[in-house]
């Protein structure tokens, strides 16, 4: 606790928040209301008897017991929620991202927030999440297709060097790499290794990402500036500075209904900063049972001229052919010879675009996304279809996205079979239904929501057949 010590004059009660800081954190779900309500999800834990409670400053959020495991738990893999942090949700409630905007996430990596963004806006606009970690990226794209997001563009590049082709947004997120000191609670280890010294080796690249998002951001846009530390060297002196440098932003309230804030600070160390950063916010762990986490919410000032008409709306240079009219012949038939087997025509993907920016893979995207020229995206949109083999396969994502449209070669699961499944795991059926045409790809589903795709073989002496399960690698939890 020595290294926290200098934060002892900004807390109101000392022994409460030394006290929380070796108590479990508890787990907190978002339900996806691309797939379900929060009403659903909660007859779902009912039914299971996973006890929950509701986040009352977070619309469809539940804090569940900090033992329970959400990443093993099929409404999960389903993507019917995505379990995140409570305190790390607050950035993008404050964000406010709507239908139809262009959102920036300039260190986006693990994806929590992008996917937050992505939800909140329903799948429309734009989303760009950038990151300068390609394995982390990677990583994020998992998350981005098990919710059956659309209007995600990944990019892999240095925010702080964010290239001004990219843009500007009405939106932008910065959630910097930071000491991380707020996180002690879940991983103790911290402690050992935060303090002055590593803050303020931090700040510098801290302020170029900030100064990055004032630049790329949109007179009359936000900003979001987030850390998960208490560190006034990673937070209130780093927006004083940029406040420096930018007449063109302000800072405004940042208070959420329901949560207990404290606000920034305006002197550290016998330094004065800009007065008005006692808007900014902290969230201490004892005052909501929750991590440690900082937030300063920006406005860039002025109005935004309308963009001449036509640009920021085509397709990155990358994308050869992005509407089905323009696939290639044989692809556009595999499309639609994955998309007949399970009574599906292309009008079911309407008024979304299908696209072809690689050899072996169809994506799909929705249609006001305005992807960039630069950085090179490394993905746009939802793998949809794989066309490497001789039979075209619709993805996992693929499948939980259109699974309720699906009329035939559909196969609902018990729970013992959803276990199966979900671990990649080969089962019998005894009985098969009437819409099951034969071997070949089929769409399975528990409980009425989709799973993914599997591989039917029937017997041929006998009524049912073998499952066997294609269900992501990387996606599958050691256990169920």
């Amino acid at each position: 606790m020595n290294t926290l010590n200098r934060y002892y004059p900004l807390i109101d009660d000392w022994a409460a928040f030394e006290t929380i800081l070796f108590e479990p954190l508890p787990t907190c779900v978002w339900a996806n209301p691309l797939r379900i309500t929060a009403e659903q999800l909660a007859e779902i834990f009912t039914t299971e008897g996973i006890d929950f409670e509701p986040l009352a400053w977070q619309p469809g959020g539940f804090q569940l017991a900090p033992d329970f495991k959400p990443g093993h738990h099929w409404a999960f893999l389903a993507g019917l929620y995505h379990s995140q942090e409570a305190v790390s949700m607050l950035p993008v409630l404050l964000l406010d991202p709507q239908p139809g905007e262009r959102v920036l996430d300039l260190c986006a990596a693990p994806g929590n927030k992008t996917a937050q963004i992505a939800v909140q806006m329903g799948n429309r606009g734009t989303v760009v999440a950038n990151d300068i970690n390609a394995g982390r990226m990677r990583a994020a794209r998992q998350t981005f297709e098990r919710l059956g997001l659309l209007n995600v563009t990944t990019t892999t590049a240095d925010g702080g060097n964010y290239p001004p082709a990219a843009g500007l947004f009405d939106k932008v997120l910065v959630d910097v790499p930071c000491s991380c000191e707020g996180t002690t609670r879940k991983e103790p280890i911290i402690v050992e290794r935060i303090g002055e010294a590593i803050s303020c080796k931090k700040s510098g690249s801290q302020k170029a990402l900030l100064r990055k998002a004032v630049q790329l951001c949109k007179p009359g846009g936000r900003i979001v500036y987030a850390t998960c530390t208490y560190a006034p060297e990673e937070n209130e002196l780093v927006v004083d500075a940029i406040l420096r440098q930018h007449t063109s932003v302000r800072i405004v309230e940042a208070d959420i209904a329901g949560l207990k804030m404290s606000p920034g600070i305006t002197t550290w160390q016998g330094q004065a900063l800009d007065p008005s950063l006692h808007l900014c916010r902290r969230v201490w762990p004892h005052h909501n049972n929750t991590g440690g986490f900082f937030i300063a919410v920006l406005e860039k000032e002025g109005q935004f001229p309308p963009l001449p008409q036509g640009e920021g709306s085509r397709v990155s240079d990358g994308v050869r052919a992005f509407l089905h009219d323009d696939l290639p012949p044989e692809t556009d038939a595999m499309l639609q010879t994955a998309l007949q087997r399970h009574g599906l025509q292309l009008d079911d993907l309407h008024p979304n675009i299908v696209f072809q920016p690689s050899r072996w893979r169809v994506y799909l995207t929705n249609p006001d996304h305005q992807p960039l020229t630069a950085p090179e995206p490394e993905a746009e949109g939802m793998i949809f279809l794989n066309i490497k083999s001789k039979y075209p396969k619709l993805s996992t994502a693929a499948a939980q996205w259109i699974d309720r449209k699906a009329t035939q070669n559909t196969l609902d699961l018990d729970e013992s079979q959803t276990r199966a499944y979900l671990n990649r795991e080969r089962f019998d059926i005894t009985a098969a239904p009437g819409h099951l045409t034969g071997r070949g790809y089929i769409l399975v589903r528990y409980r009425g929501f989709g799973l993914g795709v599997a591989l039917y073989y029937p017997h041929q002496d006998k009524l049912g057949g073998v499952i066997e399960s294609l269900f992501p690698k990387g996606w599958s939890p050691v256990k169920t």
